[in-house]
């Protein structure tokens, strides 16, 4: 699955925090809500929302994930067999 920059935020900020998301009423909210907790990533419960065991190892998993690296070729033997 690709994750938009509003449903990574979205998503971590019910991770992280109880309180009512800055952007709530934006009309993309409630959708991205219904369709988090339908793939098992968020839970709604009275109202609150908070991160299910799938989305806590999610976030586990972005905040674990390395950052890229430059690396420098020769183009003149780039893509040749070892």
């Amino acid at each position: 699955m690709n994750w938009s920059p509003y449903q990574i935020k979205v998503i971590l900020h019910h991770h992280s925090s109880a309180a009512v998301f800055e952007y709530a009423s934006a009309p993309l909210y409630r959708p991205t809500i219904d369709q988090l907790v339908e793939a098992g990533i968020l839970f709604e419960d009275d109202g609150s929302l908070g991160t299910t065991a799938l989305g806590n190892a999610l976030v586990k998993m972005w905040c674990e994930t390395p950052l890229p690296v430059r690396v420098f070729v020769d183009p003149r033997t780039f893509g040749e067999a070892a």
